[in-house]
């Protein structure tokens, strides 16, 4: 009891403090390296005249999410999810999937955390706006209900994004893709010598890894090239200079008007761009896409939510998306990845990578390039040599024969990078170098391994 009583005393002392020294205020801790910094600056600021165990009751508390802090502090998480009341506080692990925890969250809990990040993220959320999309500090994407919509509880759902983006060195290792199919998405997104960059769809379903992959992919991207990136919640993280971020706006209430995807992919087109990605195509946007194939712009990339590339022109061809079936064919790829059970663990796959062939009786025509064998556990190549490799074998003038010889190149860059565990920054380096100078490429790769 008399502890309880320390406790609130202290944290009431703190809280004086800091109303007077603004240097610490206005601050939303999410993370270990600025928990530790914050208390470290309290510490200071009090000359340890309260406990270290008060200091960070009151950062929870006061400048965290109270009782969900531990669990975004923890670094195996991908999601937290919390539905108030009499139910426990699940997330779903990395390693082991969905859990339940031993944390409780009343609803007077839920609404202040959801107060709290509502006005750091300059958003509105109340009865006449129950639902709030928003993002943390650190990219972390929070969606949260009140009971209008959802009567049992108040609820908050929190999309924990890994601190150091996964590389396509990582993507190899996790067996998402293998180091060929790496080299021909390689080839197909710079569009061996820029003649033609493929346009590309990443297909999946929830948390199957689309963005982690379309992050990845985006190091393929010339950085002479200019680059603009359109998500509801920014996830996107590329290493290049001319790289410009968009973010969708939901309505705000008596303040201005929602600006959506649409309305972002309309003013990028008036941006000059060489390269556009979408964070996610889930509506007309779709259609202003196709628009974009269809009169000359190349590389377009974006995600999608499908299990399947048959899915997914089902779902441009109807609506919201009403894709023309005359548009479609400008879509040259389409990598489709999963999230599988495999002895026991949870890995994310690509399953298939297919191109849009002709069309027959109403139905497209594809080809599938690569497939996933389950009894094998292994990513297939299947039809290598297909429509793409033709078409940039015509308009370059090269031989298949060539372009497969550079294919074959660039897998074994690839594979030595994999060997010499690059970083981001080391793997985007090395990609452009060699779009300049592949002797150049293939030394610098060799210096990097070297201190490996």
């Amino acid at each position: 009891m008399e502890e309880d009583i320390k406790k609130r005393y202290d944290i009431e002392k703190i809280d004086r403090i800091l109303r007077v020294d603004k240097t610490l205020s206005n601050r939303l801790i999410i993370t270990k390296e600025d928990f530790e910094e914050v208390k470290k600056a309290i510490k200071d600021l009090l000359k340890s005249t309260v406990s270290e165990e008060s200091i960070e009751e009151y950062i929870r508390q006061k400048m965290s999410l109270g009782k969900l802090t531990q669990l975004l502090l923890r670094d195996d998480l991908e999601e937290i999810m919390v539905v108030s009341g009499d139910l426990p506080v699940y997330v779903f692990s990395r390693e082991k999937g969905m859990q339940k925890t031993d944390i409780y969250i009343s609803e007077k809990e839920a609404l202040e955390i959801i107060k709290k990040i509502a006005k750091y993220s300059g958003r509105v959320v109340d009865s006449a706006m129950p639902l709030l999309d928003a993002r943390l500090p650190n990219g972390d994407r929070v969606n949260a209900t009140l009971t209008d919509v959802s009567p049992r509880g108040v609820t908050i759902t929190i999309r924990k994004f890994q601190k150091k983006s996964l590389t396509i060195v990582d993507l190899i290792k996790n067996g998402t893709l293998t180091s060929y199919l790496a080299a021909f998405l390689w080839l197909a997104i710079e569009g061996f010598k820029r003649i033609k960059p493929a346009n590309m769809l990443i297909v999946g379903g929830t948390a199957s890894g689309k963005t982690t992959t379309l992050n990845a992919l985006s190091t393929f991207i010339p950085e002479e090239e200019r680059i603009i990136t359109i998500e509801d919640t920014l996830e996107l993280k590329l290493s290049h200079e001319h790289w410009i971020p968009l973010e969708t706006r939901p309505p705000i209430p008596g303040v201005s008007g929602e600006i959506t995807m649409d309305d972002l992919l309309k003013n990028a087109l008036r941006m000059r761009p060489d390269r556009i990605l979408v964070g996610e195509v889930r509506s007309k946007e779709a259609l202003t896409l196709f628009t974009a194939m269809n009169t000359g712009h190349e590389g377009v990339m974006a995600t999608i939510h499908a299990n399947s590339g048959r899915e997914t022109l089902s779902r441009l061809q109807s609506h919201p998306m009403n894709v023309p079936d005359i548009m479609i064919p400008a879509l040259d790829l389409m990598v489709v990845q999963a999230r599988l059970l495999i002895n026991g663990k949870l890995e994310r796959k690509v399953i298939e990578v297919i191109e849009i062939g002709g069309k027959e009786k109403d139905v497209f025509q594809t080809n599938t390039l690569f497939y996933y064998e389950p009894k094998k556990n292994k990513i297939v190549e299947n039809i290598i040599n297909g429509k793409y490799i033709r078409e940039i074998s015509k308009m370059s003038g090269e031989s298949i024969k060539k372009i497969d010889d550079e294919i074959e190149e660039r897998r074994i860059m690839i594979e030595t990078m994999v060997e010499a565990n690059l970083n981001q920054e080391q793997i985007y380096r090395v990609v452009q170098t060699y779009y300049k100078n592949k002797h150049k490429a293939v030394d610098l790769l060799q210096s990097y391994a070297a201190k490996k």
